[in-house]
């Protein structure tokens, strides 16, 4: 009998992950696996730094109890995108350990569910160069009708800045004024054509 992991998680403290957990008990009871151990996470899906994740990655590492198995009832559970779903069960796949998401009918020990997750990271893949071809794409159409890249100008007025000087006030708390730094305040001053006054 091949022993497994199953791993559970819900969003919020108030849930409960019972159901997950009976669903993948009954799971290993048909498949007649045996289920060494359920990592249990209450935290959300959008980052992979969960305390039981991470814990069952690293008893993973070294694989002591020959886990066969990482078993999921969804695999939203793993991670809320599937750059994280095909890191993860990449990860698995070197260590020779299979993945099950039961209710997605994902299942890496037989041939169909190995030839699913090709699929989706070659879609993957696929996406990834659409969306950097269209980012391309787009920047170059912006450049052609005269946009320019980088952070705009800050809109500073030049008469402001001549006044408060004229008035005595510092350079440094002009700048404070205007929330730029000193530098951005002589620069623009610059472009404007404005000459330091040379000491006599």
């Amino acid at each position: 009998m091949p022993n497994v992991y199953g791993y559970v998680r819900v969003s919020t403290r108030s849930q409960s992950y019972d159901g997950q957990v009976d669903m993948i008990t009954t799971f290993c009871k048909l498949k007649e696996y045996t289920l060494v151990n359920v990592f249990a996470d209450k935290a959300s899906g959008k980052s992979t730094e969960r305390t039981e994740y991470q814990k069952m990655l690293a008893a993973l590492e070294t694989n002591p109890q020959d886990i066969a198995v990482v078993i999921v009832t969804k695999i939203d559970r793993v991670g809320r995108n599937l750059r994280d779903l095909l890191q993860f069960i990449d990860m698995l796949s070197k260590k020779k350990v299979e993945f099950v998401a039961i209710q997605n009918n994902i299942d890496t020990t037989i041939k169909e569910g190995r030839l699913f997750l090709y699929l989706m990271g070659a879609l993957s893949e696929y996406e990834r160069e659409l969306i950097i071809e269209r980012t391309e794409e787009g920047r170059r159409r912006y450049i052609a009708s005269g946009g320019k890249l980088g952070k705009p100008e800050l809109d500073i007025n030049v008469k402001d800045i001549e006044k408060w000087m004229a008035d005595g006030i510092p350079i440094t708390r002009i700048a404070k004024r205007l929330r730029v730094s000193i530098p951005t305040v002589y620069d623009r001053l610059k472009k404007d054509g404005w000459k330091p006054e040379e000491k006599k």
